[in-house]
């Protein structure tokens, strides 16, 4: 996940600054690079390297004279969402997979808000994204010592049946039984100890610490899963 959101805020500036560009020239006039609201943004950086802070920041500060007459104030509240976990990102804080989602949910709805052709690509990354997002909810990586314990008695009985057939039944139906024995708790064993699919939909009962929790992982017993997850940096061209 380290480079998701780096991705996505290259594909938000690449998609956004056309037609950012296109509507301050429209409004503002040729002339639009010297306004006040836009001069002291892009004064400090590459026209030809816009990155996603500088676009979101010149729709913020131009809304009312420039882009609330074409967007909806759905798509202010996105332009604000999404400066707001850029500048996370940049700063090195942590961002959920949760919080991954949304962002790069959020830059996909900009983008097709304003037609840019830039959508397909941010389309495609949030699908990744959203993979991500079901196998870390969805899937039980955990085992529990009731599964454990489940198992090793199990594995516990499967060789004493074996052991009994083995001594008390004559060959070759001794063999026979035997084998079967083997597989039918070889299957339960492996049954027991595999990953499984988890719906997290409702409570669920923490075999370790035996406490009720909601999600994935219990945070009593596993403090640190919701801090996991890797940041990254994204160098600031505007300080917001």
């Amino acid at each position: 996940m380290k480079g998701t959101i780096t991705n996505g805020l290259e594909i938000l500036a690449t998609g956004l600054g056309p037609y950012v560009e296109t509507r301050l020239r429209e409004r503002l006039g040729d002339n639009w690079t010297t306004a006040g609201s836009v001069a002291h943004v892009i004064n400090s950086v590459d026209r030809t390297k816009w990155d996603a802070q500088v676009v979101l920041v010149l729709m913020w500060e131009n809304w009312n004279a420039v882009f609330r007459h074409e967007l909806s104030f759905v798509e202010r509240s996105l332009i604000s969402e999404l400066r707001e976990f850029r500048n996370r990102w940049a700063h090195q804080q942590q961002v959920s997979l949760r919080d991954t989602y949304r962002c790069i949910d959020g830059i996909e709805r900009l983008l097709q808000a304003v037609h840019s052709t830039s959508v397909e690509q941010a389309s495609q990354l949030r699908r990744e994204t959203l993979k991500l997002l079901y196998d870390d909810e969805l899937v039980e990586s955990n085992l529990t010592a009731r599964d454990w314990f489940t198992a090793a008695v199990a594995a516990v009985c499967a060789f004493l049946i074996v052991v009994v057939v083995l001594e008390y039944l004559r060959q070759p139906l001794s063999w026979v039984l035997a084998a079967l024995t083997t597989i039918v708790f070889s299957r339960f064993v492996y049954l027991t100890t595999r990953e499984r699919i988890v719906v997290n939909t409702g409570p669920r009962h923490c075999g370790h610490c035996s406490r009720v929790y909601y999600g994935a992982f219990c945070p009593y017993c596993q403090p640190h899963v919701a801090s996991r997850k890797p940041t990254s940096e994204i160098p600031d061209a505007v300080v917001s």
